[in-house]
């Protein structure tokens, strides 16, 4: 039995959270390390449109592109692990679209592409990032707006195949991978240029609870007994502590902020190779 959910699922942590969806299934999971059938996997889903996203960061968009790595995102080859990798690098991507800066996303595009393959993903996606790389390549005027729409549309097409192929945990693990690079660069970027309001952009209780929930309903032993899954599930318990530490209308201190900023990093750097 299924609920249709609204939206799609963006990762990168620094937006103004539009609500949420849940969906219960009941079905054969395909992974080679999940015996159980017909097993009741609840996941729950929020919305979060990279377009908003970006129109809520235009103040610091440039700023938080510098934030990005230089150095591509790189994990070993497990598809759990690059499925993780997939939800961090999509979020550098879409901010390094912010900077114009072609020689970051270049190497952004390439790891997409490489993991993608590595993991199945339909040859339809592989089209999609191999577009990615061409309009990167040309020198047309329009051509940052057509790559803005080309990740938007890759990143929505990666989810809706996991969703659809039943690859549930891998979709866990992009959010998981996503959402922490970005509470990893906007606490960064905070930490450097306090900006107590700006800070506020944290309290995200809705996608915090949707996380966890999600890591809670994860069925593959592989992950569970991995390092980067307890790193992630100890995490993100102290980031919601203090994410609920104080109320909506009120503001973080510096040390909240360089709390959540130390955590997510840890969780980011467990599963880079």
């Amino acid at each position: 039995m299924r609920r249709s959910i609204s939206a799609i699922l963006v990762l990168i942590a620094l937006f103004a959270l539009l609500g949420c969806g849940e969906k219960s299934q009941t079905e054969d999971v395909k992974r080679d390390d999940v015996k159980t059938e017909d097993m009741d996997y609840q996941l729950r889903m929020d919305p979060l449109p990279f377009k908003n996203v970006l129109e809520s960061l235009k103040p610091v968009a440039k700023e938080l592109a510098q934030q990005t790595p230089t150095a591509p995102y790189q994990v070993s080859e497990n598809v759990y692990e690059q499925s993780f990798a997939i939800g961090v690098i999509s979020a550098d991507a879409v901010m390094a679209i912010s900077s114009r800066d072609e020689s970051k996303l270049k190497g952004y595009t390439e790891l997409l592409i490489e993991y993608s393959k590595n993991i199945g993903l339909k040859d339809e996606i592989l089209k999609m990032a191999d577009e990615i790389q061409y309009v990167l390549g040309n020198n047309e005027q329009d051509k940052w707006e057509s790559l803005e729409k080309l990740i938007y549309n890759y990143q929505t097409e990666v989810e809706l195949a996991f969703y659809q192929e039943e690859m549930l945990d891998q979709y866990t693990l992009m959010q998981l991978g996503g959402w922490s690079e970005g509470l990893y660069r906007i606490t960064n970027l905070y930490l450097k240029n306090w900006d107590k309001e700006g800070a506020k952009t944290i309290n995200q209780r809705g996608i915090v609870n949707a996380l966890i929930n999600n890591l809670d309903l994860i069925q593959s032993d592989k992950i569970k007994e991995a390092n980067y899954y307890e790193v992630a599930r100890e995490g993100f318990a102290k980031i919601k502590k203090i994410i609920y530490s104080v109320n909506e209308d009120e503001f973080y201190t510096k040390d909240d902020i360089e709390g959540i900023n130390k955590i997510s990093a840890k969780i980011v750097n467990s599963v880079r190779k």
